[in-house]
């Protein structure tokens, strides 16, 4: 037995399973890395390793030379959902150290941590994430 299609059925047939392959394939080609975070800081406070505060800068120029118009740092997705819970987390690190995110009612919050010998210098701030 012999079937027929018309020109019509192929063409739709085609169509759908290029489409289908064209939606399977974007998914494995956007990446772990689908997030740009961006965090600009307010302040800096330098606590020594044995709990002393040393001091506290809210100097923006000083902020603004150092970060220019912002720290940027591609963000797992996998991490994207850690700002749910509303508890501190590690999103990556940077040259001048480690960057924790917090999601809470205000938007994303987030610090930048630098030890540098018997200093620890923590950056506040607030951050945005990007897509695409």
């Amino acid at each position: 037995m012999r079937t027929v299609l018309d020109e019509g059925a192929i063409h739709a047939y085609i169509s759908q399973g290029l489409l289908t392959t064209l939606i399977a394939l974007s998914f494995f080609t956007t990446g772990a890395f689908a997030a740009t975070l961006t965090c600009s800081f307010l302040s800096e406070t330098t606590i020594s390793t044995d709990g002393a505060w040393v001091k506290k800068e809210m100097d923006f120029m000083k902020l603004y030379d150092m970060f220019g118009d912002g720290l940027s740092l591609p963000l797992e997705n996998s991490l994207l959902g850690n700002l749910d819970t509303g508890q501190p987390f590690l999103a990556g690190e940077v040259e001048r150290g480690k960057v924790f995110l917090m999601g809470g009612d205000y938007g994303v919050e987030g610090k930048l941590i630098e030890v540098n010998g018997n200093e620890i210098t923590i950056y506040d701030g607030m951050c945005n994430i990007g897509f695409g």
